[in-house]
């Protein structure tokens, strides 16, 4: 399903209440407090989630200093202490005339014409930015492309605003999102004015051969073309809840191209991670891992298991042939009402 950023700045304004009035209801605890950005400190008011702990979501809302936009700031902190706080991600919103240059964003689901939160990936270091290429590769968020007025542009999901795990969903974005920044201001170096690029990257974890392979297929691509592509908001949370299951020595590596590969029992496993069983979605994995796998095949002297992962198994035909005659393995997933995702089968991952 393709997705279309929204753009007119009365329906932002207006997804705006409707995701602030959710965000009240959630977060009860509300104090006055000092905030710390980039631009300087300010006092606030700010709305945690619970009265007590040592890391509690905090929200806070207040317009841009020219007024044209919301800043939703999302953190960690102590209630009823005395420290500032600092912000974890921004999404600034802009309600009186249009700007890409806000890193919030709204994007429409078409035909389901579901509401989806998401990030341009615009995130502040000191007085640079970092780099959205080293944002988008190391976050486990699924990223799309959406059409915008001014052609295709890529977005991380962040998750549906009807759903009743979207405070869930921005609180995991807002953790991850500073684990990578403190990360980069740990390990980084400056480059001019662009941004930072850290020392290392998922990517730069894979040989030498295996990244040039990865930029012959990288580059921006014609959304026409993907009109059939089913994409979910949940998909980032499958590879991670995966990721987290495998987690070992050497740990699992992963690529904007390849869900994750992973070793085990002197085996390199190569996972595709789809959010639906329905025949194009396995096609479509089937072929992605085809191609890779000859990429990951060259540079690693073990044998190679494909996987695709799967909320259910496809119908009895296609799974036949996927299992049997392409010798593919096949795992499932299972995701609570409460967002909590399970990866079954892997005990039996030989």
């Amino acid at each position: 399903m393709p997705y279309v950023e929204i753009e007119q700045p009365k329906a932002l304004a207006d997804l705006n209440r409707r995701l602030s009035s959710k965000l009240e209801r959630t977060f009860h605890h509300v104090e006055t407090r000092i905030v710390g950005s980039p631009g300087g400190s300010f006092r606030a008011k700010v709305r945690f989630r619970s009265a007590r702990g040592n890391s509690v979501f905090w929200w806070s809302s207040r317009p841009s200093r020219d007024k044209t936009a919301v800043r939703n700031l999302f953190g960690h902190g102590t209630p009823g202490g005395h420290a500032p706080l600092n912000i974890d991600v921004q999404f600034n919103l802009p309600v009186v005339r249009f700007s890409r240059r806000r890193g919030g964003a709204f994007l429409r689901q078409v035909p389901s014409d579901a509401i989806i939160l998401a990030h341009r990936g615009i995130v502040t270091l000191g007085h640079g930015r970092i780099r959205k290429d080293v944002l988008f590769e190391k976050m486990d968020l699924t990223s799309r492309e959406a059409e915008t007025s001014s052609g295709s542009g890529e977005f991380l999901l962040i998750g549906e605003l009807a759903s009743p795990t979207l405070i869930d969903d921005i609180d995991g974005f807002s953790r991850q999102l500073r684990k990578i920044v403190q990360s980069i201001k740990t390990k980084g170096t400056r480059i001019g004015k662009d941004g930072y690029q850290p020392s290392s990257t998922n990517q730069s974890m894979l040989p030498a051969k295996l990244r040039k392979y990865f930029d012959e297929f990288s580059g921006k691509r014609n959304l026409e073309r993907r009109q059939g592509t089913v994409a979910d908001w949940h998909h980032g949370k499958v590879v991670r809840a995966l990721r987290d299951a495998l987690n070992g020595s050497p740990k699992p590596m992963k690529s904007r191209e390849i869900d994750l590969i992973a070793f085990r029992a002197r085996k390199t496993f190569v996972f595709e991670v789809k959010t639906g069983a329905d025949t194009q979605s396995v096609y479509t994995a089937v072929g992605q891992l085809a191609i890779h796998a000859q990429a990951v095949a060259q540079q690693f002297d073990t044998p190679l298991v494909k996987v695709v992962v799967l909320p259910e198994h496809p119908v009895r035909r296609l799974y036949d042939i996927v299992t049997r005659k392409l010798k593919i393995r096949v795992l499932t997933f299972t995701r609570s009402a409460g967002g909590h995702v399970t990866i079954d089968g892997l005990k039996q991952l030989r």
